[in-house]
């Protein structure tokens, strides 16, 4: 690719587009969002009204055809990710498709075979992997700082009674290991560069919306554990306990940070439980998905290295599957 700016489009006026995403791409200073289709077109056109987006379309399909579109942002809901971006993949497209990316791990073959064929890039939209304090955590960790890891620990919750939200309908891929599950798989996965060998899993399921509301996971990655607890029906609160023999890593922002807020990391020195009494490193407030946006257009602009492709998302797919099967069986599963 020739240009210095890539050209994004976004498909459908989901929230966390126009909340996250396309804000963050407009800041980025190697990309642009020229367009967003919607199947309701006044309501593509009001919202690139409302985000100065020149481009607006009726259909997600006219923005596919559109010469002048590089990159296609989809953030329907889970269910629809494989058969739009297959689409999206045919009129050669590159895709940043938000997670999970599909339901099951073997709906991804028939879009790694499309990639392949079409020439495009595919990436799943883990934004958290661009932050520069978990850059810093994985490179602090490498370096032997806390000794080896034991134990990776993580709490992420948030509360959605809402009937109508596609977090809440089985057969969009609601529930809390799905949305939110998904982040400590990939963050585990991330720092331990190593696949879980095996995984168990217990959930408590919405008597309404029959989506897991309350799950605990553990994932065995041969002689390191990461464990987390995901809950959709309760208080909103996150975080990331890394447990080294050495010293401790607690991550107080780990997923949602605010771009507009610095980021906390506390590292526990293995001698004191008291925060005040080991060392605060505050990372300046960065915006993830706009680091996330740069790097994806610079694989068409530069020629960079794709560094999580969508082998990395099947595999973190197949964890969700097994985590799955686990709750349904009561006992260990293989990976």
């Amino acid at each position: 690719m020739k240009k210095n700016i890539v050209n994004w489009g976004i498909i459908s006026t989901a929230k966390i587009g126009w909340e996250h995403v396309i804000p963050a791409i407009q800041k980025s200073t190697n990309s642009k969002v020229l367009g967003l289709a919607s199947r309701d077109l006044k309501k593509a056109k009001s919202l690139c009204k409302k985000l100065k987006i020149s481009k607006s379309y009726g259909s997600y399909e006219e923005l596919y055809q559109d010469p002048d579109i590089d990159i296609v942002y989809n953030p329907l809901p889970n269910h629809l990710h494989i058969k739009t971006s297959l689409k999206a993949a045919s009129y050669g497209k590159h895709i940043l498709l938000e997670k999970p990316l599909s339901l099951k791990a073997k709906d991804i073959d028939p879009l790694i075979k499309s990639a392949k064929k079409n020439k495009v890039i595919i990436k799943e939209a883990f934004m958290v992997r661009h932050h520069p304090q978990w850059k810093w955590i994985k490179k602090f960790i490498k370096n032997g700082n806390i000794g080896s890891i034991s134990n990776i620990s993580t709490v992420f919750s948030y509360s959605n009674k809402d009937p109508k939200n596609i977090r809440n309908i089985l057969q969009y891929g609601g529930g809390a290991i799905y949305d939110i599950g998904c982040y400590p798989t990939i963050i585990s996965r991330f720092l331990t560069d190593k696949e879980p060998k095996r995984v168990v899993a217990t959930a408590i399921k919405d008597k309404k919306f029959k989506t897991d509301i309350l799950s605990s996971v553990m994932l065995d990655f041969g002689g390191i554990f990461s464990s987390y607890t995901v809950a959709t029906q309760s208080n909103v609160s996150q975080q990331v306990i890394i447990l080294g023999t050495k010293k401790t890593i607690v991550v107080e922002n780990p997923f949602n940070a605010v771009a507009s807020k610095p980021t906390t990391v506390v590292i526990y020195n293995g001698q004191s439980i008291y925060r005040k009494e080991n060392t605060v490193k505050v990372f300046t407030a960065a915006d993830q998905y706009e680091q996330q946006a740069t790097a994806f257009s610079d694989h068409l602009i530069k020629k960079t290295k794709v560094d999580y492709n969508l082998k990395d998302a099947k595999k973190n797919m197949k964890v969700l599957d097994a985590t799955f099967k686990s709750i349904k069986k009561g006992s260990w599963v293989k990976v």
